[in-house]
């Protein structure tokens, strides 16, 4: 599943990369954890990154495509994170059940900032809608290797695998909305047996999803 993977700039904590628009994205990400996407300002952005106003201006020509960048760090660090859960020699559909758990333990310990983006970003932009609408194509395609490994899915339809991964966010996303992160861990099995049945069937899926 992993195999496939486009290659991404790994996310950086340190504030070491592209100084200052690290320390930037960083302070951003803080801000709109702490205070929500909506409130987040170049003043309580630049005061986080501990620089002047005028540093901001200087690597963003807007707060919009700041925030966006800030989400776009999120989203890669979620697909990296799939990524390192998926590069093993494990069974495809053990590797499914691996990115499922890695995603869903990354939106519990990160969830103030995953409702910022995922939920309230979304609401409030077109662009981020666009971001996120461009990244679960990308898991959808992953999802989409099944076919591979599982002959008997080749008759599934194209959209199969977009609808699926749409529908676990939606679930996902609904849990972030009401501030419930932890129920979310409690979803895998149910997420898991949802991803794999067209391609396992429901007693198989059903097997590795609670194994």
């Amino acid at each position: 599943m992993a195999g496939g993977l486009p290659q991404r700039r790994p996310p950086d904590d340190s504030g070491s990369y592209e100084e200052p628009r690290a320390r930037l994205i960083a302070a951003i990400s803080k801000v709109a954890a702490e205070q929500g996407y909506e409130k987040v300002t170049v003043e309580l952005v630049a005061r986080s990154a501990g620089l002047p106003p005028e540093a901001f201006e200087e690597q963003f020509e807007s707060r919009e495509q700041a925030l966006l960048a800030a989400y776009q760090s999120f989203l890669d660090r979620i697909w990296f994170e799939v990524a390192a859960a998926c590069d093993t020699d494990e069974p495809w559909p053990v590797r499914v059940k691996a990115a499922v758990g890695a995603v869903l333990a990354s939106l519990v310990e990160a969830s103030a900032l995953a409702r910022a983006f995922a939920v309230e970003a979304t609401a409030a932009s077109l662009a981020a809608t666009e971001r996120q609408l461009a990244a679960l194509d990308d898991f959808a395609a992953l999802l989409g290797e099944g076919r591979h490994f599982h002959p008997q899915a080749a008759t599934l339809p194209a959209a199969t695998e977009r609808a699926l991964v749409g529908g676990i966010a939606s679930i996902v996303s609904g849990h972030l909305l009401v501030e419930e992160p932890q129920a979310l861990a409690a979803l895998e099995p149910q997420l898991v047996e949802l991803l794999l049945s067209p391609y396992l069937g429901p007693s198989e899926a059903h097997r590795v999803a609670t194994g």
